[in-house]
């Protein structure tokens, strides 16, 4: 099963201060709703567990995140791999970050992920994680745009 979520903010800093945040994998970390235990593993790769309640479960994936494109200040892309903790399941998926001038000191950011499943979880019905997947989505949203204006009022002061 293939799922594929995007969305789009706009915060009012210019795109090297948003940027600035979205590059730091700790800060960007606490943006991803269930990001937990992220280490470096050097190389721009890291590990983390992802939780997520679905329905009536909750799912704890084990993920290796790799950086495969960084293009300061207009994006970021990386691919995610890891299994389901306590299930049999594997999860796929990549996400990209898009940074653009909206206007003086104003950046929109389009983010997108397209997350594929295996195994038992893949089986468990599309609407379910479709609709988990657009919720996460939003929050990410959320907690990125409260993130980016932290890191401009900091710069304001």
């Amino acid at each position: 099963m293939s799922l594929h979520t995007s969305g789009e903010i706009s915060v009012n800093v210019d795109r090297q201060t948003a940027f600035a945040v979205v590059k730091d994998p700790d800060r960007l970390a606490r943006c991803i709703p269930g990001c937990e235990n992220l280490q470096d593993l050097g190389s721009d790769k890291y590990s983390a567990v992802l939780t997520s309640k679905m329905a009536f479960l909750t799912l704890r994936f084990k993920v290796v995140i790799d950086v495969i494109r960084m293009d300061p200040p207009s994006a970021i892309e990386a691919s995610i791999t890891g299994d389901a903790i306590g299930l049999t399941g594997h999860v796929v998926a990549t996400a990209s970050l898009d940074l653009t001038d909206a206007g003086e000191h104003r950046t929109t950011i389009r983010y997108a992920a397209d997350v594929g499943l295996t195994g038992k979880l893949g089986g468990l019905g599309q609407p379910v994680f479709r609709a988990t997947s657009a919720r996460i989505a939003k929050e990410f949203g959320a907690n990125l745009r409260s993130e980016i204006d932290r890191e401009g009022a900091a710069r304001s002061a």
